[in-house]
């Protein structure tokens, strides 16, 4: 038997997801080997990092209630490289999006890489842009909300604005408005937890059907897109422009609900 390449005469050695195991069998029957997740969409990929368009209700890290066999990202991508490549990838989590929040997610492929990523991420050398469906109109005029983020005492996992926060930037832009919805451009200038819901619902315009922010009644799904991500390349310092195309049922609903023409002002 052979483990990630590498003969392994310890029967009891422990394996991890992603984790390639070879095993050349006699007459004794072998179980199948678990299906595997649904692949996940690799928009770019090189020897430093590995970038995916996640999609919504995916965690990006073990959450507290985490179901049984339930997969995060890495894991779920560690086994998808792994039937690809014959191998096991490395594979580093340095910044994270929210389940309900599709889009792109970056993950470095050594610790080389997440260091010169997560640097560049805590310098704010990262230019993020999301997109999402708010419930409410907040104007014509761009808004810049500059207020402190901190966890909610009271309620497990939320978070709020504090003056005794974090300091935390959001630009937001409307795009469209229809039916007492509108489509929202936000740029996070920094890179708090929960940054772009909370300052959303501290503006009046809360993320529709967010359960945490908006109480999450009349919408199929927030819609909370990551949508473009420039950042530093860890090994050139050149700029790598990323991008995730709309999800369907996201673009399908803004084309319902008279919000689509929004859509021209970015792209």
């Amino acid at each position: 038997m052979w483990l990630n390449s590498v003969s392994a005469r310890v029967l009891s050695r422990t394996v991890r997801n992603g984790d390639v195991v070879d095993v050349i069998s006699g007459d004794e029957l072998l179980a199948s080997p678990p299906a595997l997740p649904p692949p996940l969409e690799i928009v770019h990929e090189d020897g430093w990092l590995v970038a995916v368009d996640k999609p919504p209700g995916l965690a990006s890290q073990p959450p507290r209630d985490r179901k049984p066999g339930e997969l995060t990202v890495p894991e779920s991508l560690a086994l998808q490289l792994a039937a690809r490549d014959g191998k096991r990838s490395e594979l580093l989590l340095f910044h994270r999006l929210d389940r309900i929040t599709s889009g792109i997610l970056v993950l470095a492929r050594h610790h080389e890489s997440a260091r010169a990523l997560s640097a560049a991420w805590a310098a704010g050398r990262a230019e993020k842009t999301y997109l999402a469906v708010v419930r409410g109109d907040p104007g014509a005029d761009p808004i810049a909300i500059s207020d402190r983020i901190g966890r909610d005492r009271l309620t497990p996992g939320r978070f709020r604005t504090d003056r005794s926060g974090k300091p935390a930037k959001t630009l937001l832009r409307r795009l469209s408005a229809a039916s007492g919805l509108a489509l929202v451009e936000a740029r996070p200038l920094t890179g708090r937890s929960h940054q772009v819901r909370v300052h959303l619902a501290e503006a009046g315009t809360p993320v529709a059907g967010d359960r945490m922010y908006a109480g999450g009644r009349g919408m199929p799904r927030p819609f909370l897109h990551a949508w473009r991500l420039v950042l530093p390349h860890p090994r050139t310092g050149a700029a790598l422009r990323l991008e995730a195309p709309l999800p369907a049922d996201m673009r399908e609903f803004l084309v319902a609900h008279g919000l689509g023409f929004g859509l021209e002002a970015v792209s």
